[in-house]
């Protein structure tokens, strides 16, 4: 789920290059600022993946970047109010899994802390690379958030991606490759699974950049469908500290929201 790794990653516009986004869930070409970045936003998305009744899911985050040379580390923790039916579990890349049968199908209201988000980039030097830009990551989900409510599946999960993306004018297509490895919980079993993008960055002004892009997820459970969406957003630089991200996505395929949207505030705290 892309809008998750916007949230995650402390995103903040200044030039169309490309780096890496967190959540566990997809990076995606954006710059960060240098040194210290703090990130804030609010995320809303709505789907029935599968299941006859939707479930909504509201989540607020705050997001630690810290940039060192060609490294990237950062750290993050939602908060997440769920509605819809209790059997519905949040599990890795933020993504709803119908995954326990001991509950019943009423809709219920959680909310409460979920699992903590560490991610690391390596963006390999550009001048070896001819036109292209490509940067590792390695993430992990920590379960540190209460399972019983159905906030997290209390399994420790990890993921790795390669993005690759080139400057072609005001444009940058990318592509981004990533596998999941998510934990086994006591109670149900999941399952590696793969997923990609491929979009372009546009520069519309010297302030403002634009993401286009299709995204799949493969599904790491047999009660979820494989995830397809396209996903949109505008970036402005508000100042040399402060950018404002707004996006939206649009669920292709059973697995994924049918909608989603948010709104994301960075600043550059050194």
């Amino acid at each position: 789920m892309r809008r998750q790794g916007l949230l995650a990653a402390g995103v903040v516009l200044a030039t169309a290059a490309p780096a890496a986004a967190q959540d566990i869930n997809l990076p995606f070409p954006a710059v960060t600022f240098p040194g210290v970045s703090l990130s804030s936003g609010i995320d809303y998305s709505s789907g029935r993946y599968g299941d006859p009744t939707s479930t909504d899911i509201l989540v607020g985050l705050t997001s630690l970047s810290v940039s060192e040379g060609d490294f990237q580390f950062t750290a993050s923790m939602p908060y997440l109010n769920i509605t819809g039916p209790a059997y519905v579990v949040v599990g890795p890349n933020g993504v709803p899994v119908l995954i326990n049968p001991q509950k019943s199908g009423g809709a219920t209201v959680r909310s409460g802390w979920g699992d903590l988000n560490l991610g690391a980039t390596y963006s390999l030097p550009s001048d070896t690379l001819g036109d292209f830009d490509v940067a590792v990551t390695a993430r992990t989900k920590v379960a540190t958030a209460d399972a019983s409510k159905g906030l997290s599946t209390g399994a420790t999960d990890f993921a790795f991606s390669v993005d690759v993306s080139r400057q072609i004018g005001i444009a940058a297509p990318f592509v981004t490759f990533s596998y999941r490895v998510p934990g086994s919980p006591s109670f149900y079993s999941f399952n590696d699974a793969p997923s990609f993008s491929a979009g372009t960055t546009l520069e519309l002004d010297t302030s403002l950049i634009a993401i286009l892009s299709y995204d799949f997820d493969g599904s790491i459970s047999p009660s979820l469908a494989d995830a397809q969406q396209l996903f949109a957003s505008v970036s402005w630089l508000l100042t040399d500290e402060i950018s404002l991200t707004a996006y939206a996505e649009d669920g292709l395929s059973s697995g994924a929201p049918k909608q989603g949207t948010g709104l994301l505030i960075s600043w550059k705290v050194h």
